[in-house]
């Protein structure tokens, strides 16, 4: 099972389009641009060679041209009677300076297409999901919000957030990630619209190869080669010492390699009634991970890195290999101070990875519902996906047509790293699994997977023998 924390380096365990911009007229707001085809049609006079008696000539006459082309169309509006000043939170991994792209950026431009909306942002900071949750209680929350994990969970299967399903259509939401959109439909009603995509790779430290005589990774790489890799980037001292670790086995965002081998962590793409971890195929790929820090010791235990946090591993210089997340591309382009690039995913069976679904979501007691599905619509469009993959934010673009920005203009591309293996690897990812009642799925499970991968407490097959008994009792009551 995999749970994102509250922040991400802190981690150590169909309505027609028309329609929407009536309904936004009524609230007085400049709808968001919309980029459509449209035909266009032109009587021109053009030269044509025909025969006249007999003889080629060229003449003029007067035709009928369609075109097709691609129009930015601005809906109007009345000029708002009322103002509506609109609470808007999201968080920025790289900080304050993520925080200006809000506030500088984004923002002004949606104030200066919606003059009748004022926009108040939040920074999302701390225990900012459970601050939200008080605040939904209380009737008084953010008017639209990021939303991730488990606590976005909580909001869709509990009703906290406005359902969407007649604001988006059909044509609207092909340009997204089916596995981000699935995440998001719950009972029924889409609750939430994608920020971004976040997807795994392998990232390698270009100068620990070096150092090992190690060609680097690529696309044919499978889990002997990476195991073999593992093996000679672990650097001990005279005195037996770790310097340097092969790998760090990221036990919280584990799920594709048993889909690598073939295996399940449950018995359904979202929402699952059973777990299926104890299953051979899930084992084996477990105990594969499990040996690489346990058995052979390739991989830091918490402890071995002075609580550095499993996001920021990579960055010490002290790690050959990790599982990096397109999130974190900014940070690295920071922060590491040796060479480094990226590479896919080593297959086994297949090649798979995990997709993650952040998406920005609206309270359902909104001040005003037109407004904030104006603001949504804006931050989840091109033009707001583009600047927030090119900035200092770093987000791989959720929408599939923006996917090219990403791959050519972002600052990972203009870096020189190869950030397209992040794109590929969303082509060949899977949803990253939660359980229905996920919230109290997480009560059971995440007490005895930790005394599994963090203490070392419980043996591997002692615990998913225990944790598969304990969660599957209690998915039989809810099921």
């Amino acid at each position: 099972m995999v749970t994102r924390p509250m922040t991400r380096r802190r981690f150590l365990g169909g309505a027609a389009l028309g329609a929407v911009g009536a309904v936004l007229a009524a609230c007085g707001a400049t709808p968001t641009p919309q980029v459509v085809e449209k035909v266009v049609t032109s009587v021109v006079e053009k030269e044509v060679t025909k025969l006249v008696e007999g003889t080629p000539q060229v003449v003029k006459e007067t035709v009928v041209v369609k075109e097709t082309v691609v129009q930015e169309v601005v809906a109007t509006a009345a000029p708002t009677a009322k103002p509506v000043e609109l609470r808007f939170e999201d968080e920025a991994e790289i900080g304050p300076e993520g925080f200006k792209v809000f506030t500088d950026v984004l923002i002004p431009k949606f104030q200066q297409l919606n003059p009748g909306i004022t926009v108040k942002f939040e920074p999302a900071t701390g225990d900012w999901s459970q601050k939200i949750t008080a605040e939904m209680a209380a009737g008084d929350a953010p008017d639209v919000m990021v939303a991730y994990g488990n606590a976005a969970r909580q909001w869709m299967e509990s009703g906290q957030l406005l359902p969407l399903e007649d604001v988006f259509t059909k044509d609207e939401l092909v340009d997204f990630y089916d596995e981000q959109l699935i995440a998001f439909n719950v009972n029924n009603h889409l609750y939430e619209i994608p920020k971004y995509v976040s997807t795994i790779v392998l990232a390698y430290n270009k100068d620990a190869f070096d150092k090992a005589g190690l060609k680097y990774p690529d696309d044919s790489w499978t889990w002997d080669d990476f195991l073999m890799a593992v093996e000679k980037l672990t650097v001990k001292d005279s005195s037996g010492k770790t310097t340097q670790w092969g790998y760090r086995v990221m036990q919280n965002y584990i799920a594709h390699w048993p889909w690598q081998n073939g295996g399940e962590w449950m018995d359904k793409e979202a929402m699952g009634t059973k777990i299926l971890i104890d299953q051979p195929k899930s084992m084996e790929a477990l105990k594969f991970n499990w040996d690489i820090q346990f058995t052979y010791k390739y991989s830091p235990m918490a402890q071995d890195m002075e609580q550095v946090g499993a996001f920021d591993t990579f960055q010490t210089g002290k790690l050959g290999l990790a599982e990096a997340h397109s999130w974190q591309v900014t940070d690295y382009i920071a922060r590491n101070n040796f060479k480094y690039d990226y590479a896919l995913l080593p297959q086994k069976e297949k090649r798979v990875g995990q997709i993650f679904a952040d998406g920005y979501g609206i309270f359902k007691g909104t001040k005003d519902k037109n407004a904030s599905i104006a603001l949504l619509k804006f931050m989840t469009g091109p033009d707001a996906e583009r600047e927030m993959c090119t900035s200092v934010l770093g987000l791989q673009p959720s929408r599939k047509s923006v996917a090219s920005v990403w791959d050519t203009l972002s600052q990972g591309a203009k870096a020189g790293v190869n950030v397209q293996a992040f794109s590929q690897m969303a082509k060949v990812a899977r949803l990253d699994p939660y359980f229905k009642n996920n919230a109290k799925v997480r009560e059971i499970f995440n007490p005895i997977w930790d005394s599994i991968w963090v203490t070392g407490k419980v043996g591997l097959e002692e615990g998913v023998a225990e944790l598969v008994k304990k969660v599957n009792d209690y998915l039989a009551t809810v099921s």
